[in-house]
């Protein structure tokens, strides 16, 4: 190849991708996604102490869990819809996280999106927007929009939401009209680290025709309380 031609070839590629060359311009998206997962303390509960409020169809149920407490005692039920809860009201409690306490290994957000599906759907200079597919949900895409948004400033998710743009038939006799999931991702306090702040699941639909179904749960954690160092945290 002649030097004239080395310059011409040169000139169309500068001018198809200005600055740098083609292959290197698209980022690892992966990497990116991997990193922001990184990037969010999933077990705060074991220095924080925080308020969580929980609102299902029928209470909203507040409490306040802190880690210098026995494993046993962690949790304090203060309300139930404004009012003090009754006996019977704190036994379901405290059953209802133990039995929360033996699957939260598999409320991590590695067993809801798959790594592989990440793909590019918008970015600005505040964020990427990604579209993935749900693990092992791949029959039911054709019905749900899966997002996930990661702070470009700090490189942490901000959110993780899916829902439905149509009715999701996942077993005979059932549909699903309504489908939402939504996660989102912020800072216990100034300065503080990145933590699950609230969920969201709500459900609605119908079975065999004659059962229906309408479902709400949100998960608010809020008033945290840096109680545990790192240094005691590492030696308990």
């Amino acid at each position: 190849m002649s030097a004239r031609t080395l310059i011409v070839f040169w000139l169309v590629v500068s001018l198809m991708c200005p600055g740098v060359a083609c292959a290197d311009t698209a980022p690892d998206y992966k990497a990116i996604f991997e990193k922001a997962v990184a990037a969010v303390e999933f077990d705060f509960d074991r220095r924080w102490a925080y308020t969580e409020t929980r609102i299902d169809s029928e209470h909203v149920w507040v409490a306040r869990s802190d880690p210098r407490r026995s494993s046993g005692e962690r949790w304090q039920l203060i309300s139930v819809d404004d009012r003090e809860p009754t006996e019977n009201e704190i036994k379901k409690f405290r059953k209802e996280r133990a039995r929360e306490r033996l699957e939260e290994g598999d409320n991590q957000v590695n067993a809801l999106v798959d790594p592989e599906s990440i793909r590019v759907l918008e970015e600005t200079d505040e964020y990427w927007l990604f579209g993935f597919v749900p693990d092992d949900e791949e029959d039911i895409m054709d019905s749900v929009d899966a997002t996930i948004r990661v702070n470009k400033a700090h490189g942490h998710l901000e959110y993780i939401d899916l829902r439905n743009h149509s009715t999701i038939k996942p077993a005979f006799g059932v549909k699903i009209s309504k489908l939402i999931t939504r996660l989102t991702f912020g800072r216990t306090t100034d300065g503080g680290p990145v933590v699950p702040i609230s969920t969201q699941v709500e459900a609605k639909g119908r079975a065999f025709l004659v059962v229906a179904f309408d479902e709400l749960e949100v998960v608010r954690n809020s008033s945290f309380e840096l109680v545990v160092s790192g240094a005691e945290n590492g030696a308990g």
